[in-house]
């Protein structure tokens, strides 16, 4: 057997430029289990090639505990580190997933992300020529570090995409949640005052946000632990128009 077929209404799968067969077949496939509730699938609604912020994921499911993302790979380089670590930060989990011809680009994967990963770790795999579709482990933040590179990083403005913005980031006490941080070896909930990184609070878990002292972090504070690699993102971006 050299060839595999596609059948049905595949348009609402495709993406928006020119598309293989090779990578188009793992998303309907993954639909069929999903009618069929035959594994992988997933408990909630899957989206195709739908926008999440400035990224456009081969698909997302989003469930009441658990929201999905997952990436087919069949050829086209990736940014696997970036594209992850911009999952993790909006608040999903994210499965990598390669067509058995291109092995290669899974070992690209994991000189990309192996670094901050914690072992062992399983890539999924699809066949169409088998009829094979493994989806493999889960990028969480339990099994991947997510060092703090830069101080945007506490822009609100620059999260969850261009056209939003922080405006879909949660406020609580009129600040905007950037989510749970490492610094320096405290867990921390970081919560910007503006939208342009200049100002924050930050509060101990388990504690109110009033409890978080106005100004404290500062600014120059945070610039140096991201200078000397002190910061750990360790939760997403809480998203919401209120928290």
């Amino acid at each position: 057997m050299t060839s595999f077929e596609i059948w049905g209404d595949v348009d609402r799968f495709r993406t928006a430029g020119k598309e293989s067969e090779k990578h188009l077949w793992p998303k309907v496939e993954l639909d069929r289990r999903r009618k069929a509730e035959r594994e992988p699938w997933f408990p909630g609604e899957y989206r195709f090639e739908r926008t999440v912020a400035d990224r456009v994921p081969d698909c997302f499911v989003l469930g009441d505990r658990l929201n999905w993302w997952i990436e087919f790979v069949a050829g086209s380089d990736q940014p696997y580190r970036e594209k992850t670590r911009e999952a993790l930060r909006l608040g999903f989990v994210i499965h990598w997933v390669f067509h058995t011809d291109h092995r290669d680009q899974m070992r690209d994967a994991r000189e990309a992300l192996f670094p901050e990963l914690e072992r062992p770790f399983r890539f999924g795999e699809y066949d169409p020529l088998n009829d094979t579709l493994a989806v493999g482990d889960p990028l969480t933040f339990k099994n991947y570090a997510f060092p703090v590179e830069s101080m945007g990083e506490f822009v609100a403005r620059d999260h969850l995409g261009y056209r939003s913005g922080a405006a879909y980031i949660s406020q609580r006490d009129g600040a905007y949640d950037l989510g749970m941080f490492d610094l320096a070896g405290c867990q921390r909930r970081i919560l910007a005052e503006d939208p342009y990184g200049k100002y924050f609070r930050c509060v101990a878990p388990g504690r109110t946000v009033e409890t978080g002292t106005f100004g404290f972090p500062r600014r120059d504070g945070l610039e140096r632990l991201v200078e000397d690699g002190k910061i750990t993102r360790l939760g997403p971006v809480r998203r919401g128009s209120d928290g």
